[in-house]
């Protein structure tokens, strides 16, 4: 009898197990619905504040479509991985936008009303070499205005710029005009009259470039006042700014604007030749330099200082026709820079010539985030022996590498007093009139704006108040030439129409940096993420133990090889027969002794190898105990914690 009542009591056991079980589980449901645990190491799964304030600003509802054609994803667990990642991390912006954003999944198949739909929006089908089916793999959206973006394809490459990219994409959704650029230089980037071969010359590149992705207009820095409508103001070439000029840009700042400066310690494409400069055998005066506001925030570039490379260094053509590397023409690698940058994330070369460099103090009031830098093979050098020394050769004797990289752009942010306490400089009519850089801008330089020659009297505007400290936004390129043509890019005209090939990535820089630029300080904060498939470092920790002691254990075996031949052959040299085949005692002994230590050394190798599989299989049966058992008995317990106090909370309310 008592046999009889044991099973039934494991029975029973077993049900109230079961029972006690699903109550958990269900429990679990109730307490927990709508919380969300990140626990990745890297919070792959947690937005950024940049992120959730973009998706409180959205003032209009969006709605974002993610078309993913998962039959083509079949044959591709990598794809299907990565996939995955978007839509979790698509979810997460809805879930924290407040209903302001509605997100859609979409499975476009073959010839289907979803497949046109995505058409409209401008995604491509791509076919994979593992699959027939057409596969759609983008983001597209939409505001309530019918304004549409859209992510051609989510390239697994920009994985840790998901956040960033979707972002980007919201936030520009809910902005319903374009980004406005105001470009001031001293350079002709907006084409010109050149009187040395007295023709009119086409605009540079850069600036159609520019004109096709953002509202591009052309301003007067003399102004007393910025236009305060731009999202990114672009400085080019700066030369002998005068103090009001400089306030101007410095509380265009403080009110929120952004800038793109360009500064150089030797401007090849400066047209200006100041009388006796060449003649007097001196160099024309083609540097710019922002030093005054540069050293208020900590920052200076050097001048008379131009930085040669030895390991970048690009071939350009000498007088007699042939190629020579020249230290003062560099071709930087940005695979080299940070990859969490965004500015240079992607980019292959950024050409820059005679360019300076950008040094920050050790108390700089500003944060400096360096985005293009040298090599370690860095130097520097004289601009005027640039000038005057045709001879390429002649300036690699003279070159001394620093043995430390050099900064040729930085981002710099943060919150500052203003250079100028006592507020606005006194205006200086002879200090205007001599300004080179004024004289630029109206003497073949970026067009004035009209009305802006000063004939006839105006009216004095109403000029802000003095702002005493505020934030500054901005990102320094210590070179102006990588702007030029000659730097990234060849035109030619077919059948009316400009064509353009770029040879270096010049042009994405400028374009990403005024793009992040332009986006929110929201945006501006958010940085590249951690790739979501990592790597089982404790496992290739152990790997790599198991090689070393591998490989130490063959070093061993093949030394003790070579001390054997030798041991032989020092054998049969001291044979009176030295021709003879059969060995002696002695090297039959030591030929015995090193088979016998190789095989106990092959012994070892196996012993290294199977604790090798020993340690990887103890570790995998860890990690199983603790993600099948213990992770969800905490949860469970953790569970039933909440609801116990939740109850308690509730009897001690009514009693």
């Amino acid at each position: 009898m008592t046999q009889g009542i044991r099973p039934r009591y494991g029975q029973l056991g077993l049900g109230v197990l079961l029972l006690v079980f699903l109550a958990a589980v269900a429990l679990v449901n109730v307490v927990f619905r709508g919380a969300r645990l990140d626990l990745t190491e890297a919070g792959l799964y947690t937005l950024s504040q940049g992120t959730r304030s973009v998706l409180e600003g959205i003032p209009e509802p969006v709605r974002l479509y993610f078309f993913i054609s998962r039959g083509g994803l079949s044959d591709s667990p990598g794809l299907r991985a990565w996939a995955d990642r978007v839509e979790d991390m698509l979810n997460e912006f809805q879930a924290h936008s407040d209903g302001r954003l509605d997100v859609s999944v979409i499975d476009p198949a073959p010839f289907s009303e979803d497949e046109d739909r995505a058409a409209a929006f401008g995604l491509q089908a791509m076919r994979l070499q593992i699959s027939d089916d057409p596969l759609y793999f983008g983001v597209a959206g939409s505001n309530a205005v019918g304004d549409e973006e859209f992510i051609a394809f989510m390239d697994p490459q920009r994985e840790q710029f998901l956040e960033y990219d979707l972002a980007k994409l919201v936030h520009s959704l809910s902005r319903s005009d374009e980004p406005v650029v105001g470009l001031v230089s001293s350079l002709p980037l907006a084409g010109g009259f050149d009187p040395m071969q007295t023709a009119v010359t086409e605009p540079w590149i850069i600036t159609s470039q520019i004109s096709d992705l953002f509202d591009l207009r052309y301003l007067d820095l003399i102004e007393d006042d910025i236009d305060g409508e731009l999202d990114v103001l672009m400085l080019v070439h700066p030369k002998g700014a005068t103090p009001r000029q400089l306030y101007a840009f410095e509380q265009y700042l403080f009110r929120g604007g952004r800038a793109l400066v360009f500064i150089d310690p030797l401007a090849e494409a400066d047209p200006a030749s100041p009388p006796g400069g060449p003649m007097a055998g001196m160099p024309a005066d083609r540097s710019s330099n922002l030093e005054f506001l540069l050293g208020h925030w900590g920052l200076e570039m050097p001048a008379e200082t131009v930085v040669g490379d030895g390991r970048y260094a690009l071939r350009v053509s000498e007088v007699d026709g042939t190629l020579a590397r020249h230290p003062a023409y560099i071709g930087v690698d940005l695979a080299d820079t940070d990859s969490g940058e965004v500015v240079t994330a992607e980019l292959d070369v950024l050409n820059l010539g005679f360019a300076g460099y950008l040094k920050a103090g050790e108390e700089a009031a500003l944060e400096v985030v360096p985005l293009v830098r040298s090599s370690s093979d860095a130097g520097f050098l004289d601009p005027n022996l640039l000038a005057f020394t045709p001879d390429i050769n002649s300036l690699w004797s003279g070159f001394n590498p620093q043995g430390e990289a050099v900064t040729f752009a930085a981002r710099l942010g943060g919150t500052v007093a203003s250079a100028f306490p006592e507020g606005r400089p006194e205006a200086s009519g002879e200090e205007e009139d001599a300004n080179p850089f004024a004289e630029a801008m109206g003497e073949g330089g970026t067009p004035s704006p009209p009305g802006s020659s000063g004939e006839g009297e105006a009216d004095e505007p109403e000029l802000p108040e003095h702002v005493a400290e505020g934030e500054v936004q901005l990102i320094v390129v210590a070179d102006t030439d990588l702007l030029s043509d000659r730097m990234w890019a060849q035109a030619q005209s077919l059948f009316g129409q400009r064509l353009v090939t770029a040879f270096a990535s010049n042009g994405d820089f400028v374009v990403n940096a005024l793009d992040q630029l332009a986006g929110s300080s929201d945006l501006m904060s958010l940085r590249g993420r951690a790739a979501f498939s990592r790597p089982f470092d404790r496992v290739d920790e152990l790997r790599l133990e198991a090689e070393a002691q591998f490989r130490l254990t063959e070093d061993r075996l093949q030394q003790e090889l070579v001390s054997t031949e030798n041991r032989l052959a020092e054998l049969q040299e001291a044979r009176d027969d030295q021709f003879a085949l059969s060995l002696t005692p002695e090297q039959e002994a030591e030929l015995e002794k090193f088979t016998d230590e190789r095989l106990r050394i092959r012994r070892e190798l196996r012993e290294v190898r199977r604790n090798l599989d020993a340690s990887i299989q103890r570790l995998g049966a860890f990690l199983k105990i603790i993600n099948i058992g213990l992770i969800p008995l905490l949860i469970g317990v953790g569970g039933l914690a909440v609801a116990f106090l939740r109850r308690r909370e509730r009897k001690g309310r009514g009693s």
